[in-house]
């Protein structure tokens, strides 16, 4: 993050969550030692903040500077299946950052 970066964003707060810049920084700040440090608060910290989320998001995911993602959610085109004898005896799908209107971790609180 450069001096101009944290300038523009320091003051901004998130619509959903009331959500700084500080605190979606706070673990790398106060522990150099971690592996990513930086944590969305709710939907719009990806949004608000995206001259510092969007560069670290690209590049822990390997992503080339023009990816956007897409959603496709019709079940029918995927092909692939598991065959009898796979070693997979079960799979759990994770879902945790899909509640409009609520914090994620980082920002809930009792309320």
């Amino acid at each position: 993050m450069t001096p101009a970066t944290w300038d523009l964003l320091k003051n901004h707060v998130t619509k959903t969550a009331n959500y700084t810049l500080e605190q979606a920084i706070v673990c790398a700040v106060k522990f150099k030692g971690c592996h990513v440090g930086v944590y969305a608060g709710d939907i719009e910290t990806y949004d608000d903040f995206s001259p510092v989320f969007h560069p670290l998001i690209l590049d822990y995911h390997n992503l080339a500077p023009n990816f956007t993602h897409t959603t496709d959610m019709d079940y029918t085109k995927i092909k692939e299946r598991i065959e009898d004898e796979s070693p997979i005896e079960s799979t759990r799908i994770r879902v945790a950052r899909n509640v409009l209107g609520y914090g994620l971790p980082p920002a809930i609180t009792r309320s």
